[in-house]
């Protein structure tokens, strides 16, 4: 009876340790697999990193700022309609001489230079001393001057020379009627004076027109403004020659406009 009894207690010493080591196998095993599960889920996650690091768009240099906007490409300044800038060795056609350069090929009087003497497209002029040099505010102005009145109280004049060489600037005649086109009397184009003398051996053609001035870049019509013109045909090129301002600065000045023109030598 007692052998029978330990068998009994035997097997079910038996039966109690295999059922206490089957709970703990199972816990172990789905902890590794969670372990490997996050495991899974982190090496993927680097995997999807790299990739769209590697598909991205690539780093860009600085953008360029053109015209006050930022342009990634040139492309996309010339769609926009801003400007590109000019390499360092282009030149600007029909920019203004600045002082000391050539206009045409001829030196050009400087804001430091003989007070006395106009110097453009190979010509010598007299002027007052009271004519002062400054500095071109528009292209194809090779000489600027700031033009006082004389003895009467108004703005100062503009003086300003162009050279062209050859027939760059266009047929005398229609530059004359441009000219005069941008004075207006009433509703229609003022009536002016044209000439043609010879000067040094060289022919000029002038013009004297007097109105409302609508001359480029202005946004409305000067009232009581005044020009004196002259064209001179040089050998290989044309100097244009203008003074233009409110007719009594002008008028004050004319008496030294007719001198300087009648006083030039060509080189």
């Amino acid at each position: 009876m007692s052998h029978h009894h330990g068998s009994k207690h035997g097997g079910h010493g038996h039966h109690a340790h295999g059922g206490s080591e089957r709970p703990a196998h199972l816990f172990w095993t789905k902890r590794r697999l969670a372990v490997v599960a996050v495991i899974a889920l982190l090496a993927m996650g680097i995997f999807v990193v790299l990739s769209a690091c590697e598909q991205g768009p690539q780093p860009k240099g600085p953008a360029q700022v053109v015209g006050g906007k930022v342009m990634d490409k040139p492309e996309g300044a010339k769609a926009a309609g801003v400007p590109m800038p000019a390499s360092p060795s282009a030149a600007s056609p029909g920019a203004a001489a600045a002082p000391g350069q050539q206009a045409g090929s001829y030196a050009v009087s400087g804001p430091d230079g003989d007070q006395t003497v106009i110097e453009v497209g190979g010509l010598t002029l007299p002027k007052p001393m009271t004519w002062v040099w400054t500095q071109p505010t528009m292209q194809f102005r090779a000489l600027q001057y700031a033009v006082p009145a004389i003895g009467v109280n108004s703005p100062a004049a503009e003086l300003v020379f162009s050279v062209f060489p050859g027939g760059d600037g266009g047929p005398i005649g229609a530059n004359l009627d441009r000219w005069a086109g941008q004075f207006r009397e009433g509703e229609g184009m003022a009536a002016g004076k044209r000439g043609e003398r010879e000067v040094a051996g060289l022919k000029v053609s002038t013009i004297e027109s007097t109105g409302a001035y609508m001359g480029m870049g202005a946004a409305a019509p000067r009232p009581g403004y005044m020009q004196l013109g002259a064209i001179v045909q040089a050998p290989g090129r044309n100097v244009f020659i203008k003074l233009v301002g409110p007719q009594a600065t002008v008028e004050s000045n004319r008496a030294a406009f007719e001198a300087m023109v009648a006083g030039m030598q060509a080189k």
